[in-house]
Formats: C-alpha cells, structure tokens, sequence
C-alpha cells in the first residue's frame, strides 16, 4: 500500500519532516558525531528541538508531565531527595500510607524522546544528563583523550532509568548472599526476593523458573524483546557447543549465557517515573517537585534530620521532615550531599568551612562499578539494525501509530555471558561478556589516533560489539568534594587496575571473547574482519597477554553501574556509613536508599538491584514507624 494512503496529508507531512529529522541525525552520527552535538550546543539543540516538536505533534505515550510552578514549603512526614530508581518507589510506597511524602529531584520530567526505546544514543548529548569530568590512575585510560572520563550522570525525573539500556538483570544470588555475610542480615537473596518479585510484572520469556523467580502484577514491565529472541536463536548453537547453559538472567542459575530482560511496556520505556509514579500522581499526600535541588539536609541540636534546604527557580526553600528525610541522590550526589551537611571525613569537611555534625570517614569511599572494553566484529547484513532503519518511514509511522515494530525495541546489549575465570565460587561470576548487535561508530571519549586505528575501518558497517565487563573488581574508587557550593560537581577518581588481579582477569576474559567468536557458531555470521591492532600495543606481540594488558590500560571504562559511596555495614566496620536498616551513622531522622548503600557491586548491571533495595527499604521505614498502607498499592 503506498505510504500516502496510510496516513491522513497532515500525519504525512509530519512523518516527512520526522524522517528528515532521522536523516540528519544518521548524517551526524558519524566518525565524530557525538563529539559534534557535545561541542555544539546550537548543533545539538537544534537537532533535539526538531524532534519533539514533530513528535510533540504525533505521539501520544510521552511520559508524564510532573513540572510545577510553585515550591514546596511547610511540613511533610517525608523528604524524599532524588527521584531516580529508588526516590520514585520510595515515594510511591510511602504515599501509600496516610503520611505526607515530599520528592524533591534536581532534574526536569522526561522528554518526549527518552520514552523511545531505541532513541536511548540521543540521552547522552541530552539535556536529561549532564557529563561530570572523572579520573584514574596513570598507567590507565591511555586511549582516552586527556586520560578523562566524561561520564554521563542523569539529572531527569526517573534518573538512570529514563536514559539507560533498560535492561533489567539482578545478578547472582551469591552476590546478595555475601552481602548478608559482611553483617547485613536481612539482605541475602532469599531474603530480597519477594521484593525482586513485588516490583515487576514480568512478560517475558517463560521458563521452568517463571513462577519461583518472577512477579506479576506489579509496577514495573519486564519483557524479553523480539531482538533477544532472534539473537538467542544465533547464541543456541554456539552454547551447545562451548558447553554453556542458556540461562534465565533472574533466576536460580548464575553461569552461562543470558537472554536480557527489559522495562519496555508495549513499546514505550517504563521508567521509575513512568512505572511508579504515573500511576499515583494524584495522591493527595504525595508532592512531586521537579527542578528542585537540594543544597543541604538542616539538623537540630540534637544532630536529628529536621528537614532540607533547596534551591528552586533560583531561590532558597526550606521544608521541614516531621520524620525523616531520605536520601536517593545516586552514588555521586549521596555523599555529595552528606558532605554538605556535615557528614563525612571530618579533614575534607573542616577544610571548606563546613560545620561537622557527623564525623563518618567512610562517605564517599568504596566506589565501585564495572570495568570495561569491548571488541567490534564485523558481522553479516541482517544481523544488525542499520542507519537506514532509522530513516526507514514505515519504522516511524508504525511506531508513531502503535509503538511497535523497530523503534520499540531498545538499543542494548542482547546476550550476557557470565563466567568465573579468576577463582572462588564457581557458581559467581566474575567476567560478564555481552553481545550488542549495531551499526559502527566511534566513540567520542578516545583519541582521534585509537578511532581511526580501532574504530575506522568498521565505520557504518554492521559489526557484533562484545564487552568484556569484570563483575566484581578489587580496585576501588573515591568521590570527594572540593568546594562548599552545591552547584559544583564533586571529584570522581575510579582508581582503575589499582589491584593489579584486576588487569590479569580482564586479559583471561579477552581470550575467553575469542575462544567464544572463534567457534563454529559464531564464524557463521562474522563477515571477513579488517586489521583492529592497537598499533601502541604492537609491539608486545598479536595478540599475547601483554598486548591485551596493553589494550586494556588504554581503553578500559567504567560501565556506569556506580556503586557503594555510602555502604551499609555493621558498626565494626569502621568505613561504614549506614545500618543494615539503611539509618546513616552519627544522627538520627536519616537514611539513604540507593546504589551507594550497596557494600559492594553485584555482578551485572544495578537498576534491577536498585529497585530491590528501595523495596525493602520501603518497608524498613513503615516498619520502624508503624505505618500501614491505606491505599492500594501503584500497578
């Protein structure tokens, strides 16, 4: 049928203009695209602006609109700061009791864009984000221009879950089980899963384990795409033949290889917002404030959490907890903001002016996440989505229309492939391989010299991405701040290949990526591959151990799956920070509920865990305050 006949002359002149939107988009994501709209505010703005009016004019599954004109200000039961993962179900859960909930984020709600799945590549020149300037090592991050990471922090309602990958895998059970060992009762695996399993409505791909493992019903959407399914039809042969299982992500098996899990809801990305907040917008004891920041938590003589100050429009509030106040903040603003009120390493508060009101030397230690490189194969046409598809005019009017078909499905790694290849527990992992089928770009962190060498010859190409993730890195890392304005960004160094097992467990995960891609199931749909050498590795040989130390120290990143700046511990821990209930140390009236209360990070990427965390902590706090909901729970 011709495309004239589908649609009515004004949705036709719409679709024109949108497709005309995607081709400019195709033509600037080129070998130097993002570095383009990164360096080009008028470039980027353009482009954005462009596409939400079009779409402003033709979709209607936008996220929710949460702004307000007026600050918040009185008396609240609860402050919840941050609306990411855990702010949001921490809110909603709280409002459904009788008490009064304030959620103050720094950020915005969403735009249009962020509710497509497969226009996740425009969140990083966002304006949904903001990019804070980090560091490491010497000897580290050799490939990356000025050795900087400039890493991608979410400043939007939903947080991280409005702008990520959407993939929704939990890790192993060991991982929560070691965390109950290190003297947090309550928070091994058997423990957690009731709440894993409250969160979701899960949709996805059935298995034996459906029932034990999954949820239905609750808030959040966990499906398993069409391109999952396809890309574990490719994966079934290569399995059998390495001896590996196929595994659910979520369930009781932890080794093997793993057909993601998403939080797409018919087409549409459901974010923490979206999923918790959407549905219970209209509570009368829930007030929701976007474009809130909050500069410090206020304490009485007593050091008790009696409320916060934030800035709003350019002017200062102060609201009262008659409760507690609770911090979501993220693993980078957490510590920031305790640190501002008074809560941290008694040297590094001193020095700024800052009051101390609670000397904790453990705020804004510990970090950790993922370290990670990826190889690019070039692979067979078909197998990956194209330039062309995103221009395709039947992709845009059938997603435009119905959410379905190419758009509604994310961009994101497919497959993981879990492995134990450094010791310990056989049945953890620790080396996560995961498999991105997409079009080849290059990546604006590295060098001109390492993109021409590594990324050049598979420019727009269809190529198979394969990182090679260490689930569980010894080198840890610091946030700290430097300056008493809580405009200022803290100070972010990842300390990288610190220990040095890490650097030789990433060179044994580099072979097992071969030893995978050199097998009979892969080579089917790998297309001839073009010379990748890393030529300041060179030298070191093709390919031996010391070429891939080499190539790791030049380019390794964090996956930004940050962690544990705030880690709960029992009180023998000198570089803890909160109780096992989440209570933060040295004060009373305060808790954090986020990533950086984790002791450590769990083996594959964190929205999933976050969202458990914030479950359980929901009901720590009803608890500790005899709360009872009065409200049907959000769906």
């Amino acid at each position: 049928m011709a495309l004239i006949e589908i649609f009515s002359r004004r949705e036709t002149k719409i679709l024109v203009f949108i497709a005309i939107v995607a081709c400019g988009i195709a033509a600037v994501k080129s070998f130097f695209s993002l570095d383009l709209l990164l360096e080009s505010p008028l470039l980027k703005a353009m482009v954005l602006q462009t596409l939400r009016f079009f779409l402003s004019l033709t979709f209607t599954a936008g996220p929710q609109d949460f702004d307000s004109d007026l600050p918040a200000t009185g008396a609240y039961d609860f402050i919840v700061v941050g609306a990411g993962a855990a702010g949001c179900v921490v809110a909603s859960r709280l409002s459904e009791t009788s008490a009064r909930v304030l959620l103050l984020e720094e950020g915005k709600s969403a735009t249009l864009e962020s509710a497509i799945p497969r226009l996740a590549f425009i969140q990083p020149v966002s304006d949904n984000v903001r990019w804070i300037k980090s560091f490491s090592r010497e000897n580290t991050l050799l490939g990356v221009k000025n050795q900087t990471i400039p890493m991608i922090v979410p400043r939007v309602m939903g947080g991280g879950t409005t702008v990520n990958l959407a993939l929704y895998v939990r890790g192993a059970k060991l991982d929560y089980d070691n965390w109950s060992a290190l003297g947090n009762p309550g928070w091994d695996h058997a423990s957690l899963l009731p709440y894993f399993r409250k969160s979701e409505d899960f949709i996805g791909t059935i298995t034996e384990h459906t029932d034990e493992y999954h949820g239905k019903g609750g808030p959040l959407t966990v499906d398993t795409t069409d391109d999952v399914r396809k890309m574990e039809e490719i994966i079934r042969p290569v399995a059998a033949e390495l001896g590996l299982d196929i595994i659910d992500p979520n369930g009781p098996s932890n080794i093997g290889l793993a057909p993601v899990h998403n939080t797409v809801k018919k087409g549409v990305r459901a974010s923490s917002s979206e999923a918790f907040l959407k549905p219970v917008f209209n509570r009368k004891n829930l007030h929701i404030l976007p474009g809130a920041r909050v500069d410090k938590i206020l304490f009485n003589q007593e050091n008790e959490a009696v409320g916060v100050e934030y800035t709003f429009r350019g002017k200062t509030y102060k609201v009262e907890a008659r409760k507690e106040v609770i911090i979501s903040a993220g693993t980078l603003h957490t510590p920031k903001l305790l640190m501002l009120s008074g809560i941290g390493p008694r040297k590094q508060i001193e020095e700024l002016g800052i009051p101390v009101v609670a000397e904790v030397p453990g705020v804004g230690q510990n970090l950790d996440s993922h370290q990670l490189f990826a190889l690019n194969f070039k692979i067979k046409p078909g197998l990956s989505p194209t330039f062309m598809d995103l221009m395709n005019p039947f992709h845009i009017a059938s997603y435009l229309r119905e959410q379905t078909g190419f758009y509604s499905l994310p961009i994101t790694p497919l497959m993981h492939t879990y492995l134990n290849l450094g010791g310990g527990d056989p049945h953890r992992p620790d080396v996560d391989i995961f498999m991105t089928p997409m079009v080849g770009v290059g990546l604006p962190v590295y060098t001109n010299e390492i993109k021409s060498q590594l990324f050049g010859p598979l420019l727009n190409e269809p190529v198979l991405n394969v990182g090679v993730m260490l689930c569980r890195p010894k080198s840890k890392g610091y946030v700290a701040i430097t300056s008493a304005d809580p405009a200022d960004f803290p100070f972010i160094n990842h300390n990288f290949y610190d220990h040095p097992d890490d650097v030789k467990l990433h060179v044994k995960g580099v072979k097992e990526l071969n030893r995978i891609m050199s097998s009979e199931g892969m080579r089917k749909i790998l297309a001839p591959q073009p010379d990748l050498t890393l030529k300041a590795c060179a030298h070191l040989g093709n390919k031996t151990d010391g070429y891939w130390e080499c190539y790791a120290r030049h380019m390794a990143l964090p996956n930004e799956h940050f962690c544990c700046t705030a880690k709960m511990a029992p009180p023998t821990d000198p570089m803890g920070v909160v109780s096992p209930r989440l209570s933060v140390r040295g004060v009373s009236g305060l808790r954090v509920v986020d990533a950086s209360v984790m002791p450590e990070v769990v083996s594959t990427n964190t929205m999933a865990t976050v969202y458990v965390i914030a479950e359980k902590a929901s009901d720590i706090i009803k608890q500790d305050w005899s709360l009872e909901n009065t409200k049907t729970a959000s769906k």
